[in-house]
Formats: C-alpha cells, sequence, structure tokens
C-alpha cells in the first residue's frame, strides 16, 4: 500500500503534466509481446540520476491531458509477485535485480498502478 507521502507525490508528479527523471507515465499496462518494453522502463527507472526511488505510474493518457485511463477490468494488469517473477527469469550483471513493487491507486475518476522501482546502491542495472 502507498503511504500518505507516495500517494501525495504521485498526485503531484500527475499535476505536472511531464515525464521526468525519476517518473514515467503510461496509458495502460505493457501487453504481451510488450515485455522488453516494460523491462526497458525498469531499468531506466532503476538507474535514475535523481539517486531515488522510481515511479511507473500506470493509467495516465498522456494524450488525454494526463487524464485517468481507469484500469479496474485491465487484463494486462500485472502484480508485485508477477513482476518479481517477470525479474527474475532476467540476466543482470552481478545477478543484482533492480526492488520493485506494484501498488494501486484509486482516484476520483478510477484506479491506476504505480510500479514503484526502489533505489538502490548496485547501480546501474544492465
Amino acid at each position: 500500500m502507498l503511504s500518505e507521502k507516495q500517494k501525495n507525490e504521485v498526485l503531484k508528479l500527475i499535476s505536472y503534466k511531464q515525464e521526468g527523471a525519476y517518473w514515467d507515465f503510461k496509458k495502460q499496462w505493457y501487453e504481451d509481446g510488450k515485455q522488453a518494453d516494460l523491462l526497458h522502463d525498469i531499468i531506466c527507472m532503476a538507474n535514475n540520476l535523481e539517486n531515488r526511488d522510481a515511479y511507473i505510474i500506470i493509467g495516465i493518457d498522456e494524450e488525454k491531458d494526463y487524464c485517468v485511463n481507469d484500469l479496474t477490468n485491465s487484463a494486462d494488469r500485472k502484480t508485485t509477485q508477477m513482476l518479481v517473477d517477470f525479474l527474475r527469469n532476467k540476466k543482470f550483471m552481478g545477478g543484482i535485480k533492480p526492488h520493485v513493487m506494484v501498488e494501486p491507486l484509486q482516484l476520483e475518476n478510477g484506479v491506476i498502478d504505480v510500479i514503484i522501482v526502489k533505489n538502490g546502491y548496485y547501480t546501474p542495472y544492465v
């Protein structure tokens, strides 16, 4: 579950209506066949130069003024365990993988998911 501080930060990032060094927006979850894009985005966020936790905020439509794209009934949604399993099957230099969590966030216009990519000591991930 997102802490109040994290919820407020995610809402603040959405209000900026632009992506930044440690946050990224996606309209929907990565479809089958787009897993390389998911891996790429996780690695980019894990290697962010801000030296902090990063967010992939899923369910925000950049083309529609950053409005919520409700994920409630999305068949492509992932859990933390699904992402951990996904990363477990990938080879990383030194065998050290990014630490990720998926947290849903109920907003006024629907549910979004937030992938939290934890800041780590072992960057860069390659």
